[in-house]
């Protein structure tokens, strides 16, 4: 094997091996909920780049018979002849950002009113600033988030099932991006419930909390 090929396979080696840790890393990070189990936001984190730094030496020795051996600060005897190449490589990783760099769907959703009834608004557009017509936002009452909100502001039993309800749960937006609609709590909702209403948009995620007394 040529000293360039050795050299070349060894790099090759270390920096695929860089390459894949830093994916494992990202994976990781991806796989953190976006609530914990008291429905509060969990911080995220990704990585944006990862610079490195190779430095190696090679010496290559031969002997009276003529063979080569590929060695490291090994010391060199009378009967043989030494080179020796030290060389430096330095670069950085970059994460591609989520959607390859394009711009990304942001989606904003608001709550107004009082008593038994809130009307929802949804608000969708790019990072960008494009506004998205004709875009498919679902919306969904979190039950088990709710219940341990509720949990926490001291609502054991909050009382949600068959006692909250959306008058759409799928909505399109108009020319303007935006859609609505509107929830209602039921008699038998406690009044001080928390109810948790998340917006989808592909993988897009917006949550607003809501209730009776908020």
């Amino acid at each position: 094997m040529s000293d360039g090929r050795f050299i070349a396979d060894t790099l090759e080696t270390v920096i695929v091996g860089m390459a894949d840790s830093l994916t494992e890393a990202h994976e990781q990070l991806s796989t953190v909920p976006p609530l914990d189990s008291s429905g509060r936001p969990n911080p995220q984190y990704r990585l944006p780049h990862l610079d490195f730094e190779i430095g190696f030496r090679l010496v290559t020795e031969t002997t009276q018979d003529g063979r080569r051996a590929f060695l490291y600060f090994r010391p060199v005897s009378s009967s043989s002849s030494s080179s020796e190449v030290t060389s430096k490589i330095s670069g950085r990783f970059v994460a591609i950002p989520p959607g390859e760099g394009m711009p990304l769907p942001v989606l904003t959703l608001t709550a107004s009113g009082t008593g038994s009834t809130r009307q929802l608004q949804v608000q969708a557009s790019t990072t960008a600033g494009e506004l998205l017509a004709g875009a498919t936002v679902q919306l969904n009452i979190d039950v088990a988030a709710s219940q341990a909100l509720s949990a926490t502001a001291g609502v054991t039993d909050a009382r949600l099932t068959d006692s909250t309800s959306l008058t759409a749960a799928v909505l399109t937006t108009d020319p303007q991006g935006r859609a609505s609609t509107e929830v209602s709590f039921g008699a038998q909702l406690r009044t001080e419930a928390v109810v948790l209403i998340t917006a989808e948009l592909g993988t897009t995620i917006s949550r607003i909390i809501t209730g009776k007394a908020i």
